[in-house]
């Protein structure tokens, strides 16, 4: 009797090891989550009446890139998107706005089975007219954001993400200016030293 229950609870430890060594092996390490979102905001000064020219809000794309830091809690992050939109008046302006940063998230993972999450990059703000005529334009910015993250398995799920973006621009000369002799000028200039945008995203986490 004594060697049947030594037995059966030998058995039951060596099964949960097996099962907690299965668990830790799950555990991933890297996420990539492509994603499609709104960009909202931003704001330049006509060159000629010193009025606003809004950037009309549009659809934004891209990707997170997300790499553990010792633990799934910790996580840094590579995030890169682009906005395909255009500057408000009299004579518009298309213009492509894309980002690239670095930086890193926190996961609150003892929050289950949504995780909510905060997150700061750093990096750079291209802005890209679609006028070969003007030059195009990179900046230094930084973001600040958070959102949720939804799993259905441990290898795929779904973010949510809103962020603000802060880019530095400088206010003593113009934007998106002409390089050539011919168009020399600029189409419009810096209403501030900050160019800020929000976005907000829907993305599908493949984690491996």
């Amino acid at each position: 009797m004594r060697r049947g229950v030594i037995h059966a609870v030998t058995s039951a430890l060596v099964m949960t090891m097996a099962g907690t060594g299965v668990a830790r092996a799950d555990v991933t390490k890297f996420e990539i989550t492509p994603f499609v979102g709104q960009m909202a905001g931003g704001e330049f000064e006509d060159t000629t009446t010193g009025g606003d020219r809004d950037v009309e809000n549009d659809l934004d794309y891209g990707l997170f890139f997300n790499v553990n830091a010792g633990s799934p809690d910790r996580q840094y992050e590579m995030f890169y998107a682009q906005q395909g939109t255009s500057v408000e008046g009299a004579v518009p302006i298309d213009i492509d706005i894309q980002y690239l940063h670095f930086g890193g998230i926190v996961n609150f993972t003892d929050v289950q089975p949504v995780v909510p999450f905060f997150g700061i990059t750093i990096g750079a703000t291209k802005f890209s007219p679609d006028a070969t005529s003007l030059d195009d334009e990179t900046k230094f910015s930084v973001s600040v954001g958070g959102g949720l993250k939804y799993k259905f398995t441990d290898h795929f799920g779904l973010r949510l993400d809103l962020r603000a973006f802060v880019s530095m621009l400088d206010t003593d000369g113009g934007f998106l200016c002409a390089s050539t002799p011919a168009g020399a000028g600029c189409a419009i200039t810096a209403s501030s030293d900050t160019f800020v945008q929000y976005h907000g995203s829907l993305g599908f986490i493949a984690a491996f």
